[in-house]
C-alpha cells in the first residue's frame, strides 16, 4: 500500500508541475474551479438560509429605513 501512495503522490506532483509550467496563476485557479466537485447541496442551502428575509420581512425592513 505504501508504494501505491508514493506513486500517487509522484503523479500528483508531476501534474501540478505541468500545470504550473503551462498555465498562468489565474488560469490555474480557473482550472481548479472547473474540476472541483464542490460539496453540499447549494439549492437546499439557498432556500433554507434562516437569515434570509421573507418578502414581508424585507418590506418591513425597507419601510423602517425610509
Amino acid at each position: 500500500m505504501g508504494d501505491k501512495l508514493r506513486e500517487l503522490e509522484r503523479v500528483k506532483e508531476k501534474g501540478f508541475r505541468i500545470l504550473k509550467e503551462h498555465l498562468s496563476p489565474t488560469e490555474l485557479i480557473e482550472f481548479f474551479q472547473i474540476i472541483s466537485n464542490g460539496n453540499g447541496d447549494y439549492t437546499k442551502e439557498k432556500y433554507d438560509d434562516p437569515e434570509e428575509f421573507t418578502i414581508e420581512e424585507f418590506e418591513k425592513f425597507i419601510a423602517e429605513k425610509n
